[in-house]
């Protein structure tokens, strides 16, 4: 939802890939005491301390097509993926997004950001996954929709929020969702604190939905993955030439879903180029051999369609590393994020192939 040249700053904050949080979303189902107590423990599988082993750090550039070419500003935010285990006494592993505008570099001081963490429980048949997200929610449709939004906002000193807990086990999926309005304008600097106070929100708001999935609803997938370890598993199949098609079904906010690697081409060379806030030295970075993957996610129930591309490394310790994400919602607005920086320990898809 950008501007024109100099305020291409504008974005959507859940540039978290295909996070819908779906709050506002019908459906919901009566809370029952034992559907409580599985959200609680969720929240609580996802509040453990984590072993990051991977980390790569994004810089991010928003371009706007204007008629017939492409203008931009770079370095208007950035964010992280992150790869680990997750504390506990069963096998557990982590991936945690963040992705959005920084308000200190973008136009207009935009804040809009999301932010999710995937875990994944045990092995065999004692499986399970837990979801965590939200987003710093925006309504605004259109340029003009935006800048009433934004301003309202600062006027008013209430700003929106939204939450969810999905949780996947076999046989049951469960989720509750929740809109909130905070008098404190997070920005993805303060991860933390926003996450305290949505989980807050997730456990106490009376506003908060419930959604439920049991028996063959669920057993018509039969994955616990949620959307982050299933694009982790397909970029792994197009790290292993696996040919496309490639689909897998998740369950996320008790919906079903359908992730599907739709085709992988082979790069040669791919020259990044990215200007950076506060300094004349630029991003400058040539890379070789690469794939390029292309992505759909679908939703079944809500008829949704989301793509995108990740550009992976081949060689080295950049070996299915994810250099390049690129979205576009739209013929009009695209978003880049290229890697900044990564851990000594880069690791590959594979490690989170469930």
């Amino acid at each position: 939802m950008p501007r024109h040249f100099g305020l291409a700053g504008l974005l959507v904050g859940v540039i978290t890939l295909s996070l819908p949080l779906g709050v506002f979303a019908g459906g919901a189902a009566v809370e029952s005491t034992s559907d409580q107590a599985a959200i609680q423990e969720a929240a609580r599988w996802i509040g453990r301390e984590d072993k990051v082993e991977s980390e790569y750090r994004y810089v991010m550039t928003c371009k706007l097509r204007l008629l017939f070419f492409w203008t931009g500003k770079d370095d208007v935010g950035g964010g992280y993926v992150r790869i680990g285990n997750a504390s506990g006494d069963d096998p557990e592993r982590m991936i945690q997004v963040l992705f959005g505008s920084d308000p200190a570099k973008a136009p207009l001081s935009i804040n809009r950001w999301g932010a999710g963490t995937e875990v994944l429980r045990g092995t065999g048949s004692g499986q399970a996954s837990a979801f965590f997200g939200f987003m710093k929610s925006s309504k605004g449709q259109s340029v003009m929709a935006m800048q009433k939004e934004l301003s309202s906002e600062n006027a008013n000193g209430d700003h929106l929020f939204e939450g969810i807990i999905s949780r996947v086990d076999e046989g049951r999926a469960l989720s509750t969702t929740v809109p909130f309005l905070s008098n404190t304008d997070f920005n993805f600097h303060q991860y933390a604190e926003a996450e305290k106070a949505t989980l807050q929100q997730l456990q106490n708001n009376p506003q908060r939905r419930v959604r439920r999935l049991d028996g063959s609803e669920v057993s018509a997938c039969p994955r616990v993955g949620e959307f982050l370890s299933t694009v982790l598993q397909l970029m792994d199949a197009a790290m292993a030439d696996r040919p496309a098609p490639v689909s897998l079904c998740y369950i996320y906010n008790a919906r079903h879903y359908t992730a599907t690697l739709t085709g992988v081409h082979n790069v040669d060379a791919k020259t990044v180029h990215v200007n950076l806030h506060g300094t004349s030295v630029p991003l400058d970075r040539t890379y070789h051999h690469l794939k390029e993957a292309h992505f759909v996610v679908q939703g079944e129930e809500t008829g949704s369609k989301n793509s995108f591309e990740i550009l992976l490394g081949t060689e080295g310790d950049l070996q299915g590393a994810p250099l390049q994400i690129t979205y576009q919602p739209n013929f009009w607005f695209q978003i880049i994020l290229n890697l900044a920086q990564t851990s000594p320990q880069v690791g590959d898809a594979s490690a989170i192939s469930k």
